[in-house]
C-alpha cells in the first residue's frame, strides 16, 4: 500500500481522537462544575425549602430493553426572587420522584445560584468520581492516540 493510503488512515484516527479529546473535555467541564460546588460547601450556611418544579425525561435503550428516566429541577425561592436548580446527576428510573416533592437546599447567602440539595449531595459525589474517571480514561486514550498519529505521521513523511 502506498503512502497515501496510510495518510487518510492516520488522518480518520487522528479525527477519532479530536473526538475523544472533546469527550474528556466535556467530562472535564462536568467534573469541574460539581467539585467547585462541592468546595464552597462550607459557604452554603443558609437554606431554603425547595420543591421539584420539573421532571426531565431520557430515553436509554439497549439491546434488549427502552426505559426512560427522569432527573429533578428543583426551585427554591430566596428573597422573593426564584431560583432553580438542575439535577442531572441525580437521574432514576421514571416515576421515582414526583412533581412538588419537598426537599432542603443549602446555599450561599451572597450567592444563592451556588446550592447544593441536601438529599442528593452523595449523588453529587458520586457523579464528581465518575466524571473524573470518564475524564482520565479519555485523556489517556486521546494521548495515546494522537501521540501514535504523529509518531507514524512523521515517520511516514
Amino acid at each position: 500500500m502506498d503512502a497515501s493510503f496510510y495518510l487518510v488512515m492516520y488522518g480518520f484516527i487522528f479525527v477519532i481522537g479530536l473526538l475523544l479529546a472533546v469527550a474528556a473535555w466535556t467530562y472535564f467541564r462536568r467534573f469541574q462544575k460539581l467539585s467547585t460546588t462541592l468546595k464552597r460547601s462550607g459557604e452554603m450556611t443558609a437554606t431554603a425549602n425547595g420543591t421539584i418544579k420539573e421532571l426531565v425525561s431520557i430515553r436509554r435503550r439497549n439491546r434488549s430493553f427502552r426505559w426512560t428516566n427522569q432527573y429533578p429541577i428543583v426551585s427554591y425561592t430566596v428573597n422573593g426572587r426564584e431560583y432553580t436548580a438542575k439535577l442531572d446527576y441525580a437521574e432514576q428510573r421514571s416515576g421515582y420522584y414526583t412533581t412538588g416533592g419537598s426537599y432542603p437546599v443549602s446555599y450561599v447567602p451572597s450567592e444563592p445560584e451556588c446550592c447544593i440539595v441536601e438529599e442528593f449531595r452523595k449523588k453529587m459525589e458520586r457523579a464528581k468520581k465518575s466524571n473524573l474517571i470518564a475524564m482520565v480514561v479519555f485523556g489517556i486514550l486521546v494521548c495515546n492516540i494522537l501521540a501514535s498519529c504523529v509518531i507514524n505521521l512523521v515517520k511516514l513523511i
